[in-house]
């Protein structure tokens, strides 16, 4: 090895391949953990035994801490970030009141992760990223230690493919006593000396043995005993807790060979795992962290069974083998050591059960290879691998790459150190049982035993429910179907996980590789694009996407294309496959190296996609949240699942739910206390009884002002706008359908921010259902409530406390405190057809029996209830005048009612020309059912009616996707039937206020359609803005017209010159093109554009279609879709139900 002054490093060269390394990262250690000298090295000491040190205080915990701070936001790229700086201020503030800081849980996970990383005498730690960290610290008790320690062996054991895991319990800490394990390895074997001297079991656990028996623990006597769990909290006082014999899987030793090696009836515990080292961790000291990974053979064969101070079963081998022991010229215990790590390793395979062989493996790779790749890898990444060449070379290590590698030997922290034996500075005094009868032992034994378990079962039971393994579920939606979904979600997973819901847009992504579990309910909004909740969320992951090595240019992808990249990259399996990882294969191999860049390694999740067959990229966001989540290395446990807003998507939710419930709990190896029947209804209430709710009476001050309920609720600033004009610009209020112009104000409001939007930029509205329909529902309630009282709905929730689960009455969350016909006004859904889960719930209340059996069939039987669904398009009030036997209390039908989400209207005018009012382009929406009734659209018609004076609660979204090009010099191009006018108002608008200040303008052309000239909206407007210049009217189609041949927006189009203008705007002038209205015109549009880049670009028709592909994912092809509506859905759901026939008629 030589020291280059040119700062790269000490060179470390491998006199096997030549290849050389230089360690620069040893720089950085300052643990002085050897005590070599100028003439003498003591690398070689074992020095696992240390004597106890003071428990650290003031600076030494200081700079311990600054350093780790550093490190771990350094990690999250967050290094002098806000949140770094004021972590660093708060660790510094309790340092100085305390001597210490309470770790935050993202931050042990990085210590233990890396403490593992640094570990130098541990060639398994080529997957540190795979640890999986318990956080324990809670735990208070002996008791609590032996139940945290008995949950880590049931995960890491995992029925033989095992689980790397640790368990961390609370650090050292002025004023108690440290937390320890006594036993050096979780599980092992007794040793009791003989009368003749000697020794019966394995000779390592001697002294642990006579330690347990004295603390009154007797063992049966055989050769290999269970050892009891030992273990001292912060009491300091010793408790022993036998292992249950479940969760201590042992493999029989078998030799392919030779049978009488098996019939010696040896056995060996398939999980190993330390317990008695510390982690040093940010100035704190972790002193009982059991950890487990995996075994190698040699390991147990060469170590365990043929060493002399072991088992030392190789004369034994030998004997069998019929070698000759008299000499060592046979090289007999080679020889026998050699077979008896052909057994282990057979034994183990045969039984199924996780083991590195250290010439094969798995993978038919030498893990001391791998090893050396994972060094390389690791003085690339930071230029060094801390490494104690004894400990990495197994058995026999001349066989291997490792054997002639230069190695630097040295410990940087985080990190794994080793401790004293506690039982040699125990006071057994109190606790010694040597004078007693053994009658009087065994007595004691069996009620402790009894005892025990009795306590042991309980507090099981409650830790299940008290420490449960985090569920992180997030989502993305604009509607709030997927916060609804969401939310039964995290019912279902509250039976056995600790679930928490969360919004896209509040999620910390740079935290998530320290999340158990993450569930992802999105949404997918318009043509293919995320909500604008889970746009940054989106944009994060594509960031780490592109930091791993992958295609760096997807910075515009939409979610389509980059999930049908790295589905082209992973392969379909990959991505749909039956379950892409079943939990049971997830460390199969642990030989395989884990890359720094796979980020989420140890993270499971599964994702639930929503979307609408009739677009084009159904479903496009959350397939491309699955597809990054996976290539970013996150395991998934369930296949990803679409649900199809136009056909059974409320099934096909449950049925994942259900599924990911079930997958996680095998991922997690959690087992319910009892059969768990996992239903999703609405909300928390499992179920449909009047004792779990009811109303009571509150003081009207008691809760906040409608919008600012809203605002809390929606977490955006609701604003109450007050109508200032209405009017019908096409067609007639009395006649039918119209189209209003509303002008909403903000003129007399005092704002805490002023009021900001661009064009194409959409208001949402939250509307309000019409009094004489609310009042109607409430009459079929039983009984009718009070409708001038006040009311606080109050929900009866299990608690768990440690004499057991209680009920306590808490606040619904989702109302505020108001009346009943407010609720039903303002925040309650009764125009949107019922689901099958409401029906369900119902169907409990129906007094008729044959009322009952109906609902009960629509709600199972998907095709029969979209039928009565579609055909009738049952509003609450028409339902319960359906099914008139039910009886109903108010509080029942209030809290599983959904509640009404947003609409969203683009805006129709410019902030420029108009700075204290916005206006709305309104169609109303009324039809006729099947059977005859009429419907009206619930927003349209709340803004169609609303009279001057009213106030209307709303909010701004921003639409980036639809704003104008920076550059107003740009041409565009403007494709807006019917209301998908609106947004275009607000182009030229802006437009003409820009030409007022002698700004030059690009073209723009704008495409119209309508039924008849007479329902042209803005016609005169849009002339006064085209002789202005803001605006070219190119052409205008009326598809119902007399005495015009009917046409569509997409025939004018077509036409030559139109069609070669907008070629050359789009080819050669880099215009774009934005398009408003529904989803069949915007496919067609789409399909127009196509035909005119392959004509006049003279290209074929893949080529035309790439060229348009590459125009979106330039951001210069923009869609404004509108929302699903009635008709639409029948049109599809008709085409789909033609489309299925013609595959039957085929068959």
């Amino acid at each position: 090895m030589k020291q280059h002054a040119n700062n790269e490093g000490i060179r470390l060269k491998n006199w096997s391949t030549g290849e050389v390394l230089y360690d620069t990262l040893h720089s950085t250690s300052n643990v002085k953990a050897l005590n070599c000298r100028s003439t003498i090295c003591t690398a070689n000491h074992m020095n696992t035994i240390k004597e106890v040190k003071p428990i650290r205080t003031g600076d030494a915990v200081l700079d311990d801490a600054k350093k780790f701070i550093d490190e771990f936001y350094a990690s999250i790229e967050k290094f002098g970030s806000a949140e770094h700086l004021n972590r660093w201020s708060e660790i510094k503030t309790q340092i100085e009141e305390s001597d210490g800081y309470i770790m935050k849980t993202e931050e042990l996970k990085y210590g233990a992760t890396v403490a593992w990383r640094n570990a130098p005498r541990c060639p398994g730690r080529i997957q540190w990223k795979k640890l999986q960290v318990f956080d324990s610290r809670h735990v208070g008790t002996a008791q609590g230690m032996f139940e945290a320690m008995c949950t880590h062996l049931q995960y890491a054991t995992n029925g033989g493919i095992l689980r790397s895991a640790i368990t961390v319990f609370p650090p050292r800490q002025k004023g108690r006593c440290d937390f320890r394990v006594w036993n050096s390895t979780m599980i092992g074997y007794a040793c009791y000396k003989q009368p003749d001297g000697t020794l019966l079991g394995d000779p390592f656990n001697l002294e642990l043995t006579q330690a347990a028996q004295k603390l009154g623990w007797a063992g049966k006597g055989t050769r290999q005993d269970i050892l009891p769990l030992i273990v001292q909290a912060g009491d300091g006082e010793a408790h022993f807790f036998d292992i249950p014999e479940d969760l201590v899987l042992q493999v029989p030793l078998r030799h392919p060979k030779y049978e009488k090696f098996t019939d010696l009836g040896y056995k060996w515990f398939a999980l190993p795992g330390v317990s008695c080292l510390k982690l040093d961790c940010g100035g704190l000291e972790f002193s009982a962290i059991p950890f487990s990974g995996w075994y190698s053979d040699s390991e147990i064969g060469s170590r365990d069974l043929g060493d002399k101070h072991r088992f030392n079963l190789a004369p034994v081998m030998a004997g069998i083998m019929g070698l000759n022991t008299e000499t060592n010229e046979s090289n007999w215990r080679d020889l026998a050591v050699s077979e008896l790590v052909v057994a282990v390793a057979h034994s183990f395979r045969e039984a199924k059960i996780t083991i590195v062989d250290h010439q094969t493996a798995f993978t038919k790779r030498r893990p001391s290879e791998t090893f050396i790749e994972h060094s390389k890898s690791e003085h690339e990444e930071r230029g060094g691998c801390p490494t104690d060449w004894v400990w990495v070379n197994p058995p026999g290590s001349f066989t291997t790459p490792v054997y002639h590698q230069e190695v630097l030997f040295y410990w940087i922290k985080p990190l794994y150190d080793y401790q004293d034996q506690p039982w040699k500075t125990y006071n057994f005094g109190k606790h010694f049982r040597g004078t007693l009868e053994k009658r009087e032992i065994d007595y004691l034994k069996r009620f402790r035993h009894m005892a025990r378990a009795a306590l042991f079962a309980q507090r099981m039971f409650m830790k299940a429910y008290a420490n449960r393994t985090k569920a992180m579920i997030l989502y993305a939606t604009e509607t709030g179907k997927s916060l609804g979904f969401a939310k039964q979600l995290a019912h279902v997973f509250s039976k056995a996980f600790k679930p928490e819901v969360m919004c896209m847009k509040d999620y910390d992504v740079a935290k998530m590789e320290f999340q158990d579990l993450i569930l992802v309910v999105a949404s997918t909004f318009g043509s293919g694009d995320p909500p604008d909740n889970g746009e940054k969320f989106y944009k994060s992951l594509k960031k780490r996407f592109v930091e791993q090595g992958n295609t760096p240019n997807i910075a515009s992808d939409k979610p389509a294309r980059l999930a049908a990249r790295i589905q082209a990259q992973e392969g379909e399996r990959n991505m749909r496959g039956p379950l892409v990882k079943l939990p049971s294969q997830r460390f199969e191999d642990p030989a395989q190296i884990v890359k720094s860049s796979d980020w989420l390694i140890n993270v499971r999740f599964s994702c639930f996609a929503l979307g609408s067959t009739v677009y084009k990229d159904y479903c496009a966001f959350g397939k491309a949240l699955d597809a990054l989540l996976g290539s970013l290395g996150a395991e998934r446990i369930h296949r990803l699942e679409c649900g199809d807003e136009m056909s059974g998507q409320e099934k096909t939710f449950k049925k994942w739910a259900n599924d990911t419930f079930q997958a996680a709990c095998e991922a997690f190896h959690i087992k319910l206390p009892t059969k768990a029947v996992v239903t999703i209804g609405t909300e928390s209430v499992q179920e449909p009884v009047q004792s779990n709710m009811k109303l009571v009476s509150a003081d009207a001050s008691e809760g906040p002002h409608f919008t600012e309920y809203f605002s809390k609720s929606l977490g955006r600033e609701v604003l109450p706008l007050k109508v200032t004009y209405n009017e019908v610009i096409a067609g007639s209020r009395e006649a039918g359908p119209c189209t209003v112009q509303i002008r909403l104000s903000w003129q007399d409001l005092c704002l805490n921010n002023p009021v900001s939007f661009e064009p194409g930029d959409h208001l949402g509205i939250l509307s309000e259902n019409a009094d004489e329909m609310v009042s109607k529902v409430i009459q079929k309630l039983n009984p009718i409530p009070s409708l001038e009282q006040t009311h606080r709905l109050m929900i009866q929730k299990e608690m768990l406390t440690i004499a057991g689960p209680r009920k306590e009455w808490v606040c619904y969350e989702n109302l505020p405190p108001a009346t009943v016909f407010d609720w039903f006004k303002k925040f309650l859904d009764i125009t949107t057809p019922p689901t099958q889960s409401l029906l369900y719930d119902l169907a409990t209340y129906a007094t008729d029996p044959k009322e009952k059996e109906g609902l009960d069939m629509l709600s199972q039987d998907v095709g029969r209830y979209e039928q009565w669904k579609h055909s009738k398009w049952p509003t609450v009030l028409s339902f319960l005048e359906e099914f008139s036997s039910l009886s109903i209390p108010a509080e029942a039908l209030i809290i599983k009612l959904p509640l009404m989400k947003p609409r969203f209207y683009s805006i129709s005018s410019c902030l420029l020309s108009s700075p204290t009012c916005v206006d709305l382009t309104v169609g109303a929406v009324k039809f006729i059912t099947e059977d005859g009734s009429s419907r009206n659209g619930l927003c349209s018609m709340y803004l169609n009616q609303a009279t001057i004076g009213t106030t209307v609660n709303a909010f701004f979204r921003s639409e980036p996707r639809f704003h104008l090009p920076e550059n107003p010099t740009v041409p565009i191009i403007m494709v807006g039937p019917g209301t998908g006018i609106a947004p275009f108002r607000s182009f030229w608008m802006h437009r003409a206020e820009l030409m007022k200040v002698g700004q030059h303008l690009g073209a723009a052309i704008f495409y119209g359609g309508y039924r008849t000239q007479e329902l042209d909206l803005y016609r005169e407007e849009k002339w006064k803005y085209h002789n202005m210049g803001a605006i070219e009217l190119a052409a205008t189609a009326y598809s119902r017209e007399v005495v015009i041949e009917r046409e569509f927006v997409q025939h004018k189009m077509m036409i030559d010159a139109n069609a070669r203008r907008i070629y050359e705007l789009l080819d050669s002038h880099g215009g774009h093109i934005y398009v408003c209205g529904d989803f069949y015109m915007a496919n067609d549009v789409k399909s127009v554009v196509v035909s005119i880049f392959q004509e006049y670009g003279n290209i074929n028709a893949d080529e035309a279609a790439s060229a348009v592909e590459n125009l979106i994912n330039s951001g210069r092809y923009h869609e404004d879709i509108f929302g699903i509506t009635v008709g639409a859905r029948k049109t599809h759901l008709e085409y789909k139900r033609k489309a299925r026939l013609m595959k039957d008629n085929a068959v």
